[in-house]
């Protein structure tokens, strides 16, 4: 298998086939880097208490733990496309919702709508990226879509704060659901279905049954588990649901004493950081393989995350943001890259569906422990919980995890595959 040259690689992950689906990641991050900022501060406003703005993160995440991997079976039957545009369509319904609110139950519902939407598009949006992908370039592939994502999760949070601090925080919500809906006419008309026909399976012997059950095997390795607990891990604290995004709003708000434009800008920030390291990231990956990336991403988010535990001005702010980013995009990067290697051609929703799960119990729990806790003993406490579960998840996949580059190569490489 040759590998192919930059200028031919440049063109193979910058192509007509690919251009659409990273200007949906876009369109959808702008909106969600906007979600970052209104959610917390909403929960808060209407809540009171640092659980109620946790459980509100974790109600939005609590759908995706069943809708992820349903998603994904259904992906390799019916296609990705539909998939995306249904999942769009439930979290602009839901955002509508959140404008008219005016008690906490009322948020708490429309969330779960939300969060059921945000599986819905998550899912099949992965898994139509690892169609459009293959292992040669995937990580500098995975890079551009990082970039496209940090790029709106950069502008998102400014633009939202500057509607919360014109208009109101209510507002915002319909600000988001203008972005959703430019990924719904994106998907429907520019980027075209990626799921490959199904290979016949062979018939059955004589006298032999044929089996209901889901074929789990791909699922039972340790480079699977190593997998699966460094997703948890991250899962703790990134994403639109995990404690950075979820409780670092309200503690800048109530301990630094912050604006909701300053903790905007904040946010912004951080996916700056991100976007500056989502490129050499995608090319680290490529270059020396998916594990040593994801070992320094989970140890780097440690760090960052161990400096929001002592934030307490703008300045301490400033320096947990910067390096939270850099870590999200290196860790999460390459946790994408390594569970796309892993996932087979003819099943790879179902795959991807199930990683999403793990992913999905991080940003659950996260921040209903972190929250607990941090009402309870104090935010420096609920932060270091994380890095503690972060550096543990960096001991199993250092034991643990193998590289997947090469067995993902040797699998593109066959003939039948």
């Amino acid at each position: 298998m040759t590998t192919p040259t930059s200028g031919s690689a440049i063109r193979e992950i910058l192509s007509r086939k690919t251009l659409p689906v990273f200007s949906a990641f876009f369109f959808w991050s702008f909106g969600t880097g906007g979600l970052w900022l209104v959610r917390p501060l909403f929960a808060y406003e209407i809540g009171g208490t640092f659980f109620l703005v946790a459980l509100i993160s974790s109600a939005s995440a609590m759908p995706r733990v069943i809708i992820g991997p349903i998603t994904g079976y259904l992906t390799d039957r019916f296609g990705r496309r539909p998939f995306v545009v249904i999942g769009a369509a439930l979290h602009i319904a839901a955002l509508t919702g959140d404008f008219f609110v005016q008690e906490y139950w009322q948020f708490l519902v429309f969330e779960v709508v939300a969060g059921t939407g945000i599986a819905v598009y998550m899912t099949s949006a992965n898994v139509l990226m690892a169609d459009a992908t293959r292992t040669g370039t995937r990580g500098r592939a995975v890079a551009a879509r990082q970039v496209s994502n940090r790029i709106g999760n950069f502008a998102g949070p400014v633009v939202a704060g500057l509607i919360a601090a014109t208009f109101g925080l209510r507002w915002v919500f319909l600000f988001i659901a203008v972005t959703k809906f430019m990924v719904i006419l994106v998907t429907l008309f520019l980027i075209k279905e990626t799921r490959e026909p199904a290979t016949p399976k062979p018939a059955n012997q004589p006298g032999q049954r044929a089996s209901r059950m889901p074929d789990l095997s791909m699922f039972k390795s340790k480079t699977f588990l190593s997998l699966a607990l460094g997703t948890v891990a991250l899962g703790l604290v990134n994403g639109g649901t995990g404690v950075f995004r979820t409780l670092f709003p309200p503690q800048a708000e109530a301990i630094a004493g912050l604006s909701a434009l300053q903790i905007g800008n904040l946010i912004a920030v951080a996916g700056l950081a991100g976007l500056l390291s989502s490129v050499p990231t995608g090319m680290a990956v490529d270059r020396w393989g998916r594990k040593r990336p994801l070992l320094l991403g989970l140890l780097a988010t440690a760090l960052g995350t161990y400096f929001m535990a002592i934030t307490g001005d703008l300045s301490s702010a400033l320096l947990a943001v910067v390096v939270f980013g850099l870590a999200e995009s290196l860790g999460q990067g390459s946790l994408q890259v390594y569970a796309m290697d892993q996932a087979p051609a003819d099943r790879r929703g179902a795959f991807l569906g199930m990683w999403l799960l793990f992913t999905n119990i991080g940003q659950i729990t996260g921040p209903l422990v972190i929250g607990s806790i941090a009402d309870a003993y104090g935010f420096k406490t609920g932060f270091l919980v994380v890095v503690v579960a972060l550096i543990a998840a960096a001991a199993v996949m250092a034991m643990l995890g193998r590289d997947t580059r090469t067995e993902a190569r040797a699998q593109e490489s066959r003939p039948d595959s």
